[in-house]
């Protein structure tokens, strides 16, 4: 059965499992064990007898779920996991992890798992599992100590759960305009030392077939599309003004500096906030949520993709139809990436640019403070003065997204005297490539020397196509990094070369069906950080087969 159906498609469908209780109470003295919840009989499952198992969406909208296990439990949303509880020890304990999803009305196929590992002696051994759902964030337990008897579950509403006879015949109803969902989980904010980030979500397009008897084909329809971006904000890198303000003049004076600093200076000061990170970041999410809106809407990807057809004669089954149309949506979630990618690269993230001034517009409140509790003490030497912030909207100024209001696109990608060549792949099935940057020019060029395994992915993006029309981002990450401190810089004189390892994800490349294939690999390197560098987009491509 597919594992989308429309909620007037569903025949007869039953509720097995209303939630009443979780899947696995708290159970003491158990040795290892794995479960399935794929409806099949099972001691520990109150939801036995269905083939398939469903949720039930009533009304298009985002939806949070989570996961509580001792060891490691996982929930599977239409066939891709949707989240994954860790039980590795020392973790193997009774805890959650969450996540949402874009979901339209209908029925979509769940698979449940749960393993609980071993444990010596057996006695101290637990088992417990648990799912959620609900339209609102998902509430954590208690979980403090140790002990799984001695915790509470969620008190968020459990998961219920659907069996369906079958999915009556599907004809062919009018295409509904589908809009892009931007998702935005909740900032997370470390005392770790580090590089604050904003990294994107993988584009998720959900596709369906319809069956066209006047014209005997499969038509696609999409279901959904969605998107993301989460931030990461490290505070340990600097002393937060607001948590500790400075405690005698000679500090104070200095905060001001820094914060007044921020937006013009490079990096930033000794003293800073993480509400001006946050900022900053936030900033950059926006962007992402500009952009992905925008290109969803110009590049026409619903119409295009409900243009493909497939014969029936060719296709016998809406299950495999189905299946081809989420390649070709895949592919089409790619290039629709890509786009976004090369735009969001683009924008200018530089002191002085849109970032900063978002940050500055925030670090003022701080300012403000501390000169007020300067007067308070009488410390005459703080400057009184503020940094007016520079323009903050809108966040995508630069065409197309702007409409072509502003200055041109043309920024990137102009003749430059610095070039970028792949010069090694031989270890790309081993997960790197070697890049070169090459001074072509007769003078001096400057780089950031900062390029490594952590940050390769914030400078590069690589994808891989097929001459079958296949394409995918060889990125573990793809984002924005906001560098803490002055970045570090290499200078290429005239005619010199620096060559530098990169890795590569295969992770979502099928290395079976496409060996034999030729295949164009291409990346490109983008920066707009740093001062008297180079800024802009390099192109570099090389052929290569999958052996």
């Amino acid at each position: 059965m597919n594992n989308y159906i429309p909620i007037n498609k569903a025949v007869n469908p039953v509720c097995i499992y209303q939630g009443n209780e979780p899947l696995i109470s708290k159970t003491l003295g158990v040795d290892a064990m794995t479960f399935n919840f794929d409806g099949s009989a099972c001691e520990h499952a109150t939801c036995a007898g269905a083939p398939e198992m469903f949720i039930k969406v009533e009304e298009d909208g985002l939806y949070y779920f989570g996961v509580e296990a001792d060891d490691t439990g996982s929930l599977t949303i239409a066939g891709e996991q949707a989240i994954k509880k860790d039980g590795t020890p020392p973790n193997g304990k009774l805890n959650i992890e969450t996540d949402s999803r874009y979901l339209k009305a209908g029925y979509y196929k769940v698979a449940l798992s749960y393993t609980n590992n071993a444990y010596t002696p057996v006695s101290n051994n637990a088992a417990a599992f648990n799912v959620t759902m609900d339209r609102e964030p998902i509430q954590a337990g208690k979980y403090e100590g140790n002990s799984t008897m001695k915790r509470e579950f969620s008190p968020s509403p459990k998961i219920k759960l659907w069996t369906i006879e079958k999915e009556s015949t599907i004809t062919c109803e009018p295409s509904k305009n589908v809009e892009f969902e931007f998702e935005k989980p909740e900032p997370v904010t470390t005392e770790e030392e580090g590089n604050s980030q904003t990294k994107n979500t993988p584009v998720n397009i959900v596709v369906t077939v319809c069956k066209d008897e006047t014209e005997n084909v499969w038509r696609c329809r999409v279901v959904s599309a969605s998107g993301g971006a989460t931030v990461v904000v490290r505070t340990g890198s600097f002393i937060d003004a607001l948590l500790t303000p400075p405690t005698n003049e000679e500090d104070c004076i200095m905060a001001v500096n820094d914060l007044n600093g921020y937006q013009s200076g490079e990096g930033l000061g000794i003293w800073h906030t993480a509400e001006a990170s946050l900022a900053h970041e936030e900033h950059h999410r926006r962007q992402w949520e500009d952009a992905y809106k925008f290109y969803w809407k110009h590049l026409k990807l619903q119409e295009k993709l409900e243009e493909k057809t497939l014969s029936c004669d060719k296709v016998k089954d809406m299950e495999t139809a189905i299946a081809a149309m989420d390649l070709t949506a895949v592919n089409a979630s790619i290039n629709f990436m890509t786009e976004v990618i090369a735009y969001i690269k683009k924008l200018p993230d530089n002191p002085g640019d849109r970032p900063y001034c978002a940050g500055q517009k925030v670090l003022n409140n701080t300012t403000r403070k501390l000169i007020r509790v300067a007067e308070i003490k009488g410390w005459s030497k703080v400057p009184t003065n503020v940094t007016e912030p520079g323009i903050i909207e809108p966040p995508c100024f630069l065409p197309p997204v702007n409409e072509g209001k502003t200055r041109s696109m043309a920024i990137a990608e102009v003749s430059t005297p610095l070039q970028l060549s792949i010069v090694d792949t031989a270890n790309f099935m081993k997960g790197e490539i070697t890049v070169s940057f090459r001074n072509e020019g007769n003078e001096p060029v400057r780089i950031p020397d900062e390029i490594n395994d952590e940050t390769a992915d914030y400078f590069f993006v690589t994808v891989l196509r097929t001459e079958r029309g296949d394409v995918r981002i060889l990125n573990r990450e793809i984002g924005t990094m906001t560098f803490q401190r002055p970045l570090n810089y290499r200078e290429l004189a005239p005619g010199q070369e620096y060559s530098v390892t990169i890795p590569v994800c295969l992770d979502e490349v099928d290395l079976e069906g496409w060996k034999q294939c030729s295949c164009e690999l291409e990346t490109r390197y983008y920066n707009q950080q740093g001062k008297d560098c180079f800024l802009g987009v390099l192109r570099a491509t090389a052929r290569l087969t999958l052996q």
